[in-house]
């Protein structure tokens, strides 16, 4: 059925607004089904997209902003793993911590009768260095050599203490004491060492 200006101009107002509407209903649905339905859904991708870059943008720029603060956190822990790797001796410098230790018993009124370094425990990228003491004094210049021990700027952990044989020295009325301890020292472990 083919409506022509006659046929409209003859219509009813309400027919008339009717056809209008549904023409205006059909070229807009047209339009939807092959026009903006699909722009609709790139439009919304894009701002989704959009949105996930201004946020990464914000979050570099937060970033850029804080960068020097950061720059000089890393610097202080630069500065304080430098300072940890100090307190961890690296494999040639074990005789002369032994020597240390040596020297700090005698000083402190002790007999040295052994330090003998174990074998290392590997932990990854420093090593335990177990070293089996024995002396021989009094109880108050154990405590006296242990406290010494702590005051290295080496880290050395005492275990295993033991004190036994008490005898009195004939020379100077003191209890002589046989004492035998584990110190666990630490080291740097070097990459590729």
């Amino acid at each position: 059925m083919a409506i022509d200006a006659q046929t409209f101009a003859n219509l009813s107002p309400a027919k008339k607004i009717l056809l209008v509407l549904v023409a205006v209903v059909l070229v807009f649905g047209l339009y939807w089904q092959l026009g903006y339905k699909k722009k609709a859904k790139t439009i919304d991708r894009l701002r989704s997209d959009l949105s996930n870059k201004q946020a990464k943008l914000n979050e570099n720029e937060a970033i850029a902003r804080n960068l020097p603060r950061f720059k000089e956190e890393v610097q202080k822990l630069n500065q304080q793993l430098g300072k940890v790797v100090q307190e961890l001796p690296n494999k040639r410098e074990i005789p002369d911590l032994l020597e240390m230790i040596s020297n700090l018993g005698a000083l402190n009124g002790l007999e040295v009768i052994y330090i003998k370094p174990q074998n290392d425990i590997d932990q990854g990228f420093y090593a335990e260095v177990p070293i089996a003491i024995k002396v021989k004094g009094g109880y108050h210049e154990v405590g006296l050599f242990l406290d010494a021990l702590s005051r290295l700027p080496r880290i050395i952990n005492i275990s295993d203490i033991t004190m036994g044989n008490a005898k009195e020295d004939e020379r100077s009325g003191v209890i002589v004491l046989d004492i035998s301890a584990l110190a666990t020292t630490y080291r740097y472990v070097e990459k590729g060492g």
